[in-house]
C-alpha cells in the first residue's frame, strides 16, 4: 500500500458503504464470499478437532482484496470507479477503502447474527460453527439441582461442511431464463409443419381440427401464464420451458413407427420439476377435452399419500386457475373443461383452499356424489374436483399402492377403462424413492398398467414420466422401470443454473452408551465412593439426539418476516426425521418433556437477558461490577465471546453458556415439539392435534418428499440415513427460499454404519454420482410372479367380455361368484397366456406356472372351511363372516378352530 494514500474518513467510508449496497449484485457476492471464508476457516479448524474455532478478519480481508480489488472485479468497476467514489479512491486508494468497507460489513453480519465477533474484534466466528462447539460440548442435563461437571458428555465429535446450493435460473430479466410465449411458439410452428401429423385419439376423433385445438389449447395457457400463476413466477427457467414442449409435442403428435420413450425430468429440489411436467399435461388434457374425449387422460402417482395430498392441491390450484380462464370455474364435473380426483384411502379427509374467498373447501358426501364445500361460505361449492374413486377425472392423483388396486377392481374400470381412450399420461413423480422391493413392485405394476393402454386402444401411444431431484442413472433407471427402447432426461445445464445461496451441515457423533452415576447435593463434595444422593441415568445415543434436538432449535439463527428484503414468513422451525415409527414417538415425547420442564434454561447467559436465576452454574461472582458496553448495565459478560485471557467464563468454555441466546427473543420460549405420523400431526406425547402450530416437527419418511413449509430452516436426521437420495430429499425440505441458508444436523449413533457415514460424511454433503444410483431389479422373479397373478384379475376387469363386477363381488354377497370366476377363467386361458406374455415378456412355463397356481387357488377358495366340521365353501363362509361383522363371528370361528383342533 503506498504511503502517500490518505486515511478513509467517515464521510468517504458512508459514500463507499452506500454505492456498494446500491450496486447489489456486487454486495451479495462479496457478502457470500466473506461469509463462505469465514465458515471454511472455522470448519477447517474445527474438523481437525479444535471447536474453539475463529477465523482472522486480517487473513479473511487479504482474501477478499485479493478476489474483489483486482483491475477487472465488480466490486473494481462498479463501486470504487463509480463517478461518486472514483476520487476518493484516487486519493485513498483502492485497498484502504475496500478494506474499511469490509470492516462494516463484517459489523451488519454481526448484527444480523450471521458473524460473532470472538475476543478482541479482530477475529470472527460464523454462527454455525458456535452451533458446532455447542454441540461438541454437549452434556445430559437433568435438573438444576445437577452439578454439570459430574453429568455425562454425549458427543465424541463433531465435524462440519458447507456446501454451493444451486437452483435453476429463473426470472424475466434473466438472459438464461424463458418467456412464457417462446415454447407456445415452438409448439405452434411444430403443430404447423407439413410432416405433423396428430396423435392417434386426436385423428381419430376430430381429424384434421386437432391443429386449431392445439391453438386454442395454446391461447387458453399463455393467458395461464400470464395470469394464473403467482406474481414471482414471472418466467419458466430453461429446462421448464423445454420440457413443456418436449412432452406435449410427444402427446399430441402421432408417434407410430418410432422407438418406445420415457421422460425423466431432473432438477435440484424445489426446483421448479413439479411445473415442468404439471403445465404440458394440463394442456394436452385441455386439448382432448376440446376434442370431445371426456375419459382419464392423466395418471400422476406418488409414493406417499400425504405427497399425494399435497400435489392434489397444486393440482387444483392450477385447474381452477385454467377453468377460470375457460369461464367455468362454477361447473359441474361433467361440465368443466378440466376435471381432478385423488385415489387412496384417506382421501376423504383431504382439504382445499376455497378460490372463491379465504374459507377451506371440505368433502360433503351427498347420497354418495362427494364434492367440496366452503366451510367458511357453504355457497361456495367446487364440482369439478371429486374423491369418488369411479371418477373419470381429466387427472387422477394417486400413490402406486392405489393403482395397483384400480387396477384390479370395479372403481378402476370406470375411471380408466369405460372408455375407447385410455389414460395418455403416466407420472411417477419422487421416482428415487422406488428401491429394492418398492421398485420391483412399481415396476410391474407400470407393465400392467401399459399393457391395459394397449388392451383398450392398441394404436395409443403413452407419454411417461419419471421426476427426480436425486437420482444419477436417470436415463438407465427411468428406461426400465417404464420398460421402454429408451429414456430422454430433462435437466437444466450446468449454464442454466445459479448458485443462490450456501446450506451447511453439522455431523454429530455419539458417545457409545454407557450407564452414569450422578451425585446430587452435598454428595458432589465428597469422594465417588462416598455419595449418598444419586442420579441413575444411561447416556444413549437416543440421549445425544434429545440434547441436540432441543439445542439445535434454541441455539439456530433465526430470521423474523421483514428483517431481509423479500422474506415474508419468519425462518424459524425444525423439521426432525427418524427411521422408526417407535423412534418417532420416544424422542418427540422425550423431547417436549425436556421443554416443559425448561432444560434449555439451564444454558442462559443470565448476566445478559434482563431475566435472572435460569443458569445455576452462571459464574456472577467473578465478574461483578462489571459492565456490559452494548446494553450499559451490569454484566457478568462482555458483548464479545468470552475469552480464557481476556474475559474468562469457565462455563461457557465447558459449553454450558449458550451465549448466543444473550439478546435473541425467538429462543427465549419453550418450543412446541409435534410428531408427525399415520397421516396425523399431533403434539408430541399427547394426542391433540396440533394443525400448523409447531416449532419443531418429528416424523418419518412420510414428509420426506413434498413437505414445503416455508418456514423450515433447520432439518436433522437421526442415525445413518437408509439412502443418500432419500437422505438429500430430507435435507431439502428445509430453506426454501433460494436466498435461504438451511442448516441440516446428522446425529449418528453407535452401530458400524453410522460410524461408517460419519467418517464419510461428505458422502451426504457433496455426494458423487455413483451416490446417487438407485437400483432396480425390475425382473425379480418372485414379485413378478406375484404381479403376473394379479394381472389376470386386471384382465377380468379390463376385458369388454367379462362382468368384473359379478367375478369380484358377485350377484349379491360380498364375496365373488367363484362359478363365474372359474368359467372366466376356462374361457380365456389363451388369451391370459398372450396376455402375462406381452406385459411381462415371460417365457412360457413361468406364464403356465402361474396359471396352475390362479388353476388352484380358484379350486380352493371353493372347497369347503372346515372338512367334516363345517362345509361351507369359503368364499361363501368369508361373506356370512363380513356380513355378520360383530362378536358372534369371532366367537364362531373360535369355536370353529377348537372343534377342527379336537378332531386332530
Amino acid at each position: 500500500m503506498s504511503t502517500d494514500h490518505k486515511p478513509v474518513d467517515l464521510e468517504t467510508l458512508n459514500r463507499a458503504w452506500t454505492t456498494f449496497v446500491e450496486t447489489e449484485m456486487v454486495y451479495e457476492r462479496v457478502q457470500e464470499d466473506l461469509v463462505s471464508e469465514v465458515t471454511d476457516s472455522c470448519r477447517r479448524q474445527i474438523n481437525a478437532g479444535n471447536y474453539d474455532a475463529a477465523a482472522s478478519l486480517k487473513d479473511i480481508f487479504d482474501v477478499l482484496v485479493d478476489k474483489h480489488c483486482n483491475e477487472e472485479s465488480a466490486f473494481t468497476e462498479s463501486v470504487l470507479r463509480s463517478d461518486g467514489l472514483l476520487v476518493d479512491t484516487l486519493e485513498c486508494g483502492r485497498e484502504r477503502i475496500a478494506r474499511a468497507v469490509f470492516k462494516r460489513l463484517v459489523e451488519q453480519l454481526v448484527n444480523d447474527g450471521e458473524l460473532l465477533y470472538v475476543y478482541n474484534r479482530q477475529q470472527v466466528r460464523s454462527h454455525v460453527a458456535e452451533m458446532a462447539r455447542y454441540f461438541a460440548l454437549m452434556r445430559q442435563r437433568l435438573t438444576d439441582q445437577t452439578d454439570y461437571q459430574f453429568t455425562p458428555n454425549l458427543v465424541k465429535m463433531v465435524k462440519l461442511a458447507s456446501a454451493d446450493r444451486e437452483q435453476p435460473i429463473m426470472g424475466k430479466d434473466r438472459a438464461k431464463a424463458r418467456d412464457f410465449q417462446t415454447p407456445i411458439r415452438k409448439i405452434n410452428d411444430q403443430v404447423s409443419a407439413e410432416d405433423t401429423n396428430p396423435a392417434w385419439e386426436l385423428d381419430d376423433k376430430v381429424g384434421g381440427g386437432w391443429e386449431d385445438l392445439v391453438k386454442e389449447t395454446m391461447t387458453t395457457m399463455s393467458r395461464f401464464f400470464e395470469e394464473g400463476l403467482p406474481e414471482e413466477f414471472d418466467s419458466l427457467a430453461a429446462f421448464q420451458a423445454r420440457t413443456f414442449v418436449a412432452l406435449y409435442l410427444n402427446s399430441v403428435t402421432d408417434r407410430s413407427g418410432l422407438d418406445s420413450l420415457s421422460h425423466v425430468v431432473t432438477a435440484s429440489t424445489g426446483g421448479g420439476k413439479t411445473e415442468a411436467f404439471m403445465f404440458p399435461t394440463l394442456a394436452y388434457c385441455l386439448t382432448a377435452s376440446k376434442a370431445g374425449i371426456s375419459s382419464n387422460k392423466a395418471v400422476l402417482t406418488y409414493p406417499r399419500t400425504d405427497l399425494c395430498d399435497n400435489q392434489f392441491e397444486r393440482a387444483f390450484d392450477y385447474i381452477t386457475e385454467l377453468n377460470r380462464i375457460e369461464g367455468s370455474l362454477d361447473a359441474t364435473f361433467e361440465e368443466a373443461p378440466l376435471t381432478l380426483s385423488i385415489q387412496h384411502g384417506s382421501r376423504g379427509d383431504v382439504t382445499l383452499p376455497c378460490p372463491h374467498c379465504d374459507g377451506t373447501l371440505e368433502v360433503v358426501d351427498e347420497f354418495k356424489k362427494p364434492y367440496f364445500r366452503c366451510e367458511r361460505s357453504p355457497e361456495h361449492t367446487i364440482r369439478y374436483a371429486s374423491v369418488d374413486r369411479s371418477k373419470p377425472a381429466d387427472v387422477i392423483v394417486t400413490t402406486q399402492n392405489s393403482l395397483h388396486r384400480r387396477l384390479m377392481d370395479q372403481y378402476g374400470r370406470d375411471a380408466f377403462w369405460d372408455s375407447p381412450y385410455p389414460p395418455k399420461f403416466l407420472v411417477l413423480d419422487e421416482v428415487h424413492i422406488y428401491t429394492d422391493q418398492a421398485g420391483m413392485n412399481v415396476a410391474n405394476v407400470v407393465r400392467r398398467f401399459k399393457q391395459g393402454l394397449k388392451q383398450r386402444a392398441r394404436n395409443q401411444s403413452p407419454t411417461l414420466v419419471a421426476s427426480s431431484a436425486t437420482i444419477n442413472n436417470a436415463e438407465d433407471f427411468t428406461r426400465r422401470i417404464f420398460d421402454t427402447d429408451r429414456a430422454e432426461e430433462i435437466s437444466p445445464t450446468e449454464d442454466e443454473k445459479d448458485t443462490t445461496s450456501r446450506e451447511h451441515f453439522v455431523f454429530v457423533k455419539a458417545t457409545d452408551p454407557r450407564d452414569v452415576v450422578v451425585p446430587i447435593g452435598d454428595s458432589v463434595y465428597r469422594p465417588r465412593d462416598e455419595w449418598e444422593n444419586v442420579s441413575k441415568t444411561t447416556a444413549s445415543n437416543l440421549s445425544c439426539m434429545i440434547q441436540i434436538a432441543f439445542g439445535f432449535f434454541h441455539t439456530m439463527r433465526k430470521e423474523r418476516a421483514g428483517s431481509r428484503e423479500g422474506l415474508n414468513v419468519n425462518k424459524d422451525r425444525v423439521l426432525g426425521f427418524v427411521d422408526s415409527i417407535d423412534s418417532v414417538s420416544r424422542l418427540g415425547g422425550y423431547v417436549q418433556e425436556a421443554e416443559e420442564e425448561g432444560l434449555f434454561k439451564y444454558r442462559f447467559p443470565d448476566a445478559i437477558l434482563g431475566e435472572r436465576g435460569n443458569n445455576p452454574d452462571c459464574p456472577r461472582n467473578l465478574f461483578r461490577g462489571a459492565t456490559d458496553d452494548e446494553y450499559d448495565e451490569d454484566a457478568v459478560c462482555e458483548s464479545v465471546v468470552p475469552n480464557e485471557n481476556i474475559n474468562p467464563c469457565p462455563v461457557y468454555q465447558d459449553g454450558e453458556c449458550w451465549w448466543t441466546m444473550r439478546d435473541r427473543e425467538l429462543d427465549l420460549e419453550d418450543m412446541t415439539v409435534a410428531i408427525h405420523r399415520s397421516g396425523n400431526t399431533k403434539i408430541a406425547g399427547s394426542e391433540r392435534p396440533v394443525g400448523d402450530d409447531w416449532d419443531q416437527l418429528i416424523t418419518t419418511s412420510a414428509l420426506e418428499v413434498g413437505f414445503d413449509h416455508a418456514s423450515i430452516i433447520g432439518t436433522f436426521q437421526y442415525r445413518a440415513p437408509r439412502s443418500v437420495p432419500g437422505f438429500l430429499q430430507r435435507k431439502g425440505r428445509g430453506g426454501r427460499d433460494a436466498a435461504d441458508e438451511p442448516i441440516t444436523v446428522v446425529v449418528l449413533g453407535s452401530t458400524p454404519t453410522d460410524s461408517y457415514y460419519f467418517h464419510h460424511s461428505n458422502y451426504l454433503s457433496e455426494p458423487r454420482d455413483d451416490h446417487l444410483k438407485i437400483p432396480l431389479d425390475e425382473n425379480n422373479r418372485f414379485i413378478r410372479a406375484e404381479h403376473m397373478t394379479a394381472a389376470i384379475m386386471d384382465y377380468f376387469n379390463i376385458s369388454e367380455t367379462i362382468d368384473a363386477k359379478r367375478a369380484f363381488q358377485g350377484s349379491y354377497s360380498n364375496g365373488p361368484d367363484v362359478e363365474y370366476l372359474r368359467q372366466c377363467f376356462d374361457n380365456n386361458r389363451i388369451e391370459l397366456r398372450g396376455w402375462l406374455s406381452n406385459a411381462f415378456d415371460g417365457d412360457d412355463d413361468e406364464i403356465e406356472e402361474v396359471l396352475s397356481q390362479f388353476d388352484t387357488f380358484l379350486t380352493s377358495v371353493n372347497e369347503s372351511v372346515a372338512p367334516g366340521v363345517d362345509e361351507t365353501p369359503y368364499w361363501e363362509f368369508f361373506s356370512e363372516m363380513v356380513e355378520q361383522g360383530d362378536s358372534s363371528a369371532l366367537e364362531y370361528i373360535d369355536e370353529l378352530l377348537q372343534e377342527l383342533e379336537n378332531e386332530r
